[in-house]
């Protein structure tokens, strides 16, 4: 039977969740929820939770192809939130089990109080269900199928061009890895990549894909590498590139013999942020072009609306909008703190309203909220904190603390330990590790970061003190997440990220709902108060769009006057907020003129340059820099015409030494800073880096400061040693207090953090502004240099790299190991290294060392490079 074209049951439940009685079970649910998870009364009637899971069970259901996956969405929420309440309610129990299955979410069900009569028509059910359990397996995998959606993700990895959203629980990153393994499990002979958005992110899908694949990586011939220096193009298997967009953009320009069958895109909306790391994206598209056969693409993200936009990186006027998946595996309940007008409210997601569920006298700190909230949630495994500075989740961690006993816990003891080792004994983070308590902050080492996680993941941290490092893709199975500012840095979060970090909680796997605690500001005109928590929680996701479209009307006509000229400085728009960006984008630009390519930035302004301005621009150009047109989008054609006449007239020759016997020689160091400061122009283009704006004493101070701790790392000072020199420097009685911190002095402002805390956390700070500044720098007169013929024996670039000058650390660490551990091994080479015709092999004594770390990388390393091991 039909209906205005339409099937009957389609009809039916067309925007079914609008039903009146609907609507008013799902406030009614929402409120006595709330009631429940602060220990208060709540009641519902039997009736009226009976109605719920009766509509659950047919929202469930849903056929409507419009309102389809927000229908089932619901009734995940209807029947997670009944299965807090009602953890022993047989029905519940039923109907939960039966809205899983609708997801097809065949995840082991934990904590079933009830018993089933094995009926005939539940024992053919449930033979239905294995059915379609065994069916939804994922390829090479045992005992995992596909929950939800996850089928069609994983379908479209195989398509030559695929971009797809998904929500934040999905499991985005793990589908593509288990497609990665899927393919090298059946004999694939390919090179695969997969893009990450942070080191940290790096050595996390690194070693899942090593631990995963195990001894199939071998017997494949594949080796797993995360940078481009460990590449070796005389190694007779195949790789899988695990990096950031500027490391595998630096492998295809370093190593142009480089070849993908896949290239997958993970966090692809890193590509809409107005920063200059989005130009790589669009740089690693514009390189594979020269390729003969593209790879086969995949770009993911969180959540965004029109995914498709991203298509636009591979073919500029590409419009579809790509794959969106809205179906969530798991659901979020929110709860406003409203500090201003003293009241917590319940936000009910169908009816889009918050409800007050309560008053307070005074007004409470977020620590004493979630101090209070800890108290009530006794049995939650891991709490996030979110803040939108370092400095305030730091502060608020050390408060907390204040509060809180050491636990005498073996392992958060022993975690602690590691972390005084790896940092340092005065770090404010080794206290509050014993007492169940830490933060999370882009600073912190990646090593010191996966063991937080590790210890989150096991429920020995119970509150998690974080940054936007949550928006990186980090995968904590927490329970609930405190939001106290809508802001990130100096930035306002969008609403696509706060959806992203809010995502954070109810995990699959771990649990089907997640609470968010919503705390505004104290005062009305909060830029995180009610009404801004609101807007965010109702409003609907804009459509992305990629960055270049920062490039308007007026700075078109700029960079075209410009260009013209043979300027690529860009002087008429030098003051810009957005000059970095607009800069590389006109690099790029140029790049793609020279190689004739139609990439996204050169489509983007075509809409205000013509062809014939173009040719123009080209010439200008080419006659400007002689036919040697930068190509590497880290310069521009000014910075490498610098270095190269500076070379040529033997200004520069090649480094300096780092030390002349125990001495470490930074007043050359310094010398050799500011030449490059002045080859390559930084007063411009690292303004911020060399504090331009300050005045030269200032200036000088900074490059000073560069110049002891960038030699201390080089010479593979550990991170422990490097700290005291700094503490020692800037001590407050006899010390120079500002070193590192010429311009701003937060020791003035920052309550609750003592001064060694502070001094290590700007160490380090600049020492991975240093690695990420000075590295490229290093880079590229490492290369002119040895384009000259005079290659560097002391190159600074790998010395900065890898932090050390030792050959043999170098070595180790190319093959996997982190810094530390390379550090402990040659302490103790005579035991663990093994040297034949300049030759390095690693002895397989170092599995019984007494370092932790050694003996797990080992373990790791082992199953990627076995060849190293004797």
């Amino acid at each position: 039977m039909e209906k205005n074209g339409k099937k009957l049951g389609e009809y039916l439940y067309e925007h079914l969740e609008n039903n009146e009685y609907l609507r008013k079970l799902m406030e009614i649910l929402s409120l006595q929820y709330a009631f429940w998870l602060f220990n208060g009364d709540w009641k519902l009637t039997n009736k009226k939770k009976y109605d719920l899971l009766k509509f659950a069970d047919l929202l469930s259901k849903s056929i409507s192809s419009q309102e389809n996956n927000h229908q089932k969405n619901i009734a995940l929420r209807i029947v997670a939130i009944l299965s807090k309440m009602y953890p022993n309610d047989p029905r519940v129990g039923l109907i939960t089990n039966e809205v899983l299955t609708r997801f097809n979410n065949f995840l082991p069900r934990k904590k079933q109080g009830y018993s089933v009569i094995p009926t005939i028509d539940y024992l053919w059910n449930d033979v239905l269900k294995e059915y379609q359990k065994d069916k939804r397996q994922i390829p090479g995998q045992k005992n995992q199928s596909f929950i939800g959606k996850q089928d069609v993700i994983f379908k479209s990895l195989a398509s030559q061009l695929n971009s797809f959203s998904a929500p934040t629980s999905m499991g985005k990153t793990f589908l593509i890895e288990k497609y990665i393994e899927f393919k090298v499990m059946t004999d694939s002979v390919e090179n695969f990549a997969i893009t990450v958005p942070s080191k940290a992110l790096i050595t996390e899908v690194k070693s899942r894909l090593i631990d995963d694949l195990g001894t199939k990586l071998s017997e494949n011939h594949y080796r797993v590498i995360s940078h481009p220096e460990e590449f070796q193009s005389d190694y007779e298997g195949n790789f899988i590139f695990v990096m950031t967009p500027e490391r595998l953009s630096a492998l295809i320009f370093q190593k142009p013999e480089v070849r993908l069958a896949y290239l997958f895109i993970d966090e692809s909306q890193k590509a809409t942020e107005m920063s200059s790391r989005s130009i790589f994206y669009y740089e690693i598209f514009d390189q594979i072009k020269e390729w003969n056969n593209l790879p086969k693409i995949t770009l993911a993200s969180p959540l965004v609306p029109n995914p498709g936009v991203f298509k636009q990186l591979v073919e500029a006027n590409k419009k579809d909008e790509g794959l969106q998946i809205t179906e969530s595996p798991v659901t979020q309940v929110k709860i406003i703190f409203d500090r201003y007008d003293k009241e917590i409210l319940i936000y009910d997601d169908l009816n889009k309203k918050a409800t007050t569920i309560d008053k307070f006298t005074g007004t409470p700190s977020v620590s004493e909220i979630v101090l209070g909230m800890l108290k009530i949630q006794k049995g939650s495994k891991c709490n996030l904190i979110y803040y939108g500075s370092k400095k305030n989740a730091i502060s608020d961690a050390v408060v907390v603390g204040r509060q809180l006993p050491e636990l005498n816990d073996a392992k958060l003891n022993e975690l602690a330990d590691y972390i005084s080792r790896k940092i340092h004994p005065k770090y404010i983070l080794v206290d509050l590790i014993r007492k169940g308590i830490a933060f999370h902050t882009g600073e912190l080492p990646i090593n010191v970061r996966i063991r937080i996680e590790e210890a989150c993941r096991e429920g020995l941290l119970k509150l998690v003190f974080c940054t936007s490092t949550l928006l990186e893709g980090v995968n904590l199975p927490a329970d609930n997440i405190f939001v106290t500012t809508l802001h990130n840095g100096k930035g306002k979060l969008s609403r696509l990220d706060f959806l992203n970090l809010i995502g954070r909680v109810g995990r699959l796997g771990h649990s089907m709902i997640g609470n968010v605690f919503l705390i505004t500001g104290e005062s009305e005109k909060s830029h995180s108060n009610r009404e801004a928590y609101l807007s965010m929680l109702a409003g609907k996701l804009n459509k992305a769009k990629l960055s270049v479209t920062v490039i308007k009307p007026k700075q078109a006509a700029a960079i075209k006057k410009s260009l013209e000229k043979g300027d690529v400085r860009l002087d008429n728009i030098e003051k810009d907020k957005n000059y970095d960006l607009i800069r590389k984008l006109s690099l790029l630009y140029v790049k793609e003129l020279r190689n004739d390519h139609h990439g996204v930035v050169r489509t983007h302004l075509a809409k205000h340059i013509t062809y014939k301005e173009e040719r123009k621009i080209l010439q200008s150009l080419q006659e400007r820099y002689v036919d040697e047109l930068e190509d590497d989008i880290n310069f521009s054609s000014d910075q490498s015409e610098s270095l190269r006449n500076k070379i040529s007239q033997e200004n520069i020759k090649g480094y300096p030494n780092i030390h002349d016997g125990e001495k470490l020689r930074w007043p050359e160091a310094k010398a050799f800073l500011l030449k490059l400061s002045e080859i390559f122009n930084w007063a411009i283009y690292e303004s911020d880096f060399v504090k331009s704006k300050q005045d030269k004493e200032t200036q000088d101070k900074v490059i000073e400061d560069d110049a002891k701790i960038a030699l201390l790392w080089m010479s593979g000072y550990s991170l422990q040693r490097i700290c005291d020199f700094a503490i020692q420097i800037r001590d407050p009685e006899r010390g120079d207090t500002r070193f590192l911190n010429r311009v701003r002095q937060y020791h003035e402002n920052t309550p609750n953090i003592d001064w060694e805390t502070i001094t290590i956390n700007l160490v380090m700070k600049r020492l991975q502004n240093l690695q990420f500044v000075l590295g490229k720098y290093f880079l590229k007169v490492t290369q002119e240099l040895t384009k000259s013929g005079m290659p560097p024996q002391n190159d600074w670039y790998r010395f900065m790299e890898y932090g050390t000058d030792s050959d043999l650390r170098i070595w180790l660490q190319q093959n996997g190991y982190s810094r530390e551990s390379s550090e402990y091994i040659e302490d103790n080479k005579d035991e663990f290294i093994i040297q034949t015709d300049n030759n390095y092999f690693v002895s397989k004594n170092i599995l019984k060392a007494n370092d932790l770390d050694a003996v797990s990388e080992t373990k790791e390393i082992e199953i990627n490079v076995p060849e190293i091991f004797i």
